[in-house]
Parts: structure tokens; sequence; C-alpha cells
């Protein structure tokens, strides 16, 4: 596989985040499978995969997207997978997704592609996957791994022109698995401006990259048929989930919670706490 060195610009990238992404943007698109280099190090691998997974393909098609606001401000049509870690304010205990539940066929497809994708992150990137795989087993239970992968969660985009944006959440220096199906579309390519390149991002294409160190947007995607599309599913792993706990000990703990907090509500109505001092936890 060809190496390609790339030279970092001196870019603030605060003059490129939420911002649409454009052609112009970086000089070279790069349309072969490829490792990136920076300085001697590899910061991505961006490779087509042997075999296309009809039934992965199928299966997104049959899901009914969402509109998503992302961690990172952007706003996108896409559906998350696997697992979820607490929200305080919403669902205060870590759970499946509901694609889990609403699409089980099409979710448990998708995350058993997660084991197959690790076999040509390991083979392609064996030390980061290493590094990757090591961290979630010490990190994170079992029952909050996509089986056969260091995984935890994951998302797909349809047809989403994302601005720049830096990735958030995930563990950091590890890399994310980006999966792409596409057909009878123009553009759609990952830019990276900061080294002066874009990728094609190609169908049954695959980019292990770090999201959140590396600056990237998506180019404007022109349809060119009524059957066109761009998908993208991205398998990564989430740094809040190793908070959480065993499934059985999640539920002993949120009813412990909601116990707690009815009480200090209840001694806050009868005077026992005052107000000022305390909070609805």
């Amino acid at each position: 596989m060809k190496t390609i060195n790339l030279t970092k610009r001196d870019l603030d990238p605060k003059d490129y985040v939420r911002r649409s992404a454009v052609r112009k943007d970086f000089k070279t698109l790069i349309k072969e499978p490829c490792i990136l280099k920076h300085d001697g190090n590899v910061i991505g691998v961006y490779l087509t995969l042997p075999k296309l997974s009809i039934r992965v393909l199928n299966a997104i098609k049959k899901l009914e997207m969402w509109r998503i606001n992302r961690t990172s401000g952007l706003k996108s049509d896409s559906r998350i997978f696997g697992y979820m870690p607490r929200d305080t304010m919403r669902k205060d205990y870590c759970s499946s997704t509901a694609m889990s539940r609403e699409n089980q066929q099409e979710h448990s497809l998708i995350c058993q592609y997660g084991a197959e994708l690790s076999k040509f992150y390991k083979k392609h990137c064996p030390e980061m996957y290493n590094q990757h795989n090591d961290l979630a087993q010490q990190k994170v239970k079992p029952n909050w791994i996509i089986k056969d992968s260091p995984f935890t969660s994951g998302i797909i985009n349809k047809n989403s022109a994302l601005n720049y944006h830096f990735d958030t959440g995930n563990f950091k220096d590890v890399y994310s698995n980006m999966l792409a199906y596409k057909k009878d579309v123009d553009g759609g390519h990952l830019a990276m401006p900061e080294y002066n390149v874009g990728l094609e991002i190609a169908n049954n294409s695959v980019l292990f990259f770090d999201g959140q160190k590396i600056l990237h947007g998506v180019t404007p995607i022109k349809y060119k048929s009524p059957n066109a599309f761009r998908y993208t599913i991205v398998y990564y792993t989430l740094s809040r989930m190793w908070q959480c706990l065993e499934p059985k000990e999640e539920l002993i703990r949120v009813k412990q919670v909601k116990t707690d907090r009815e009480k200090r509500r209840y001694k806050r109505l009868t005077g026992e706490i005052p107000n000022d001092i305390s909070r609805e936890g």
C-alpha cells in the first residue's frame, strides 16, 4: 500500500470549525488506498474493503434516520447504535440504544460487522488496534463493548455534508473506523485542510483515523440519480462508558439515585433542607 507523507499547514482551526467544507480547502484529492503519515507517524489508513457487505447496506437503508444534535453542535440525519452512557438530565443509567430495541435485526447485523471491521483495523493498524483494544478491556465492562471489537458505539450518517469539526467524547489517542457506502454521487469527500488533502471516501471504503485530533469536514454532495446515497458508519469507543456498571448494578444504582432524589425533594418541601443550599440531583 502506498505511503503518503503529509506536511501540516499553519492554520487556525477556529477559522474552519462549523463552516462548510469545500473542494478548494485542500490541494490534493486522494483516491487510492494509502497510509497517511506526518513526521514519520501514521495518522490514518484509507483502503477499500475486498468485499461489499450487501446485508449491511440493505440494513441501513431500512432505518428511519433521526435529526440528531451531535455533541460537537452539528446536526445530521443519523442513527446511533451500540451502547450509551448515563445522561443525568434525561436517562441516568447506561443502556443500549433505541435502535437495538426498535430495529433489532438491523442493529445486530451492524454491530456484528463491527467485529469484521476490527479484523482490518488490527491488520492495517496493529499497534493502534492493540492499544485501543487493551484500553477498552481495561476501562469498560464487557457487557458494554460490541462483541469481538474494541468499540462501544457508533453512528450512521445519511447524506450528511458535515461542517468542519473535531470529534468529541471518544477514547483519546485511538482511531475511529469510518465505513462508507456511496452510489451515484459526486463530492462527499472528507476534507482535512490542516494537511492540505481530501479523501475520496469511495464506495465500500474504510478510514481509520483519530477524528478528535484531525480537523475534518465533508464537501457538498451532488446526487446524480433518484437512488443516489452516501452513508457512513462510524464505529468508536465512548470515554464515558468506563463509568458504567454491570447492567444489573446499573438498575440498582438508578433506583437508589431516584430514591435519594425524592428524599431531598421531600425534605425541601418540609423545610428540613433550605432551598438555597440544596439542589435537585
